[in-house]
């Protein structure tokens, strides 16, 4: 399989759009999260991050969900 390029693109209002590659560990499956994300949102290893999905995955920072 070939690995494809990854595109990121960031929007004026600081959205970040970028393939994340799906990692299988033992049963379960990751994404990793994009680094600016982590600092803007102060995250560390061991915090939990609240989720919502459907058919869109959104990742609820703990600074959003208090505003």
């Amino acid at each position: 399989m070939q690995k494809s390029k990854r595109h990121r693109q960031v929007d004026r209002g600081g959205i970040i759009a970028e393939p994340r590659q799906v990692i299988r560990i033992g049963n379960s499956h990751y994404i990793s999260i994009p680094p600016e994300f982590i600092q803007v949102h102060k995250i560390k290893a061991g915090d939990w991050l609240p989720t919502a999905a459907n058919h869109i995955l959104k990742i609820i920072p703990m600074s959003e969900e208090r505003d």
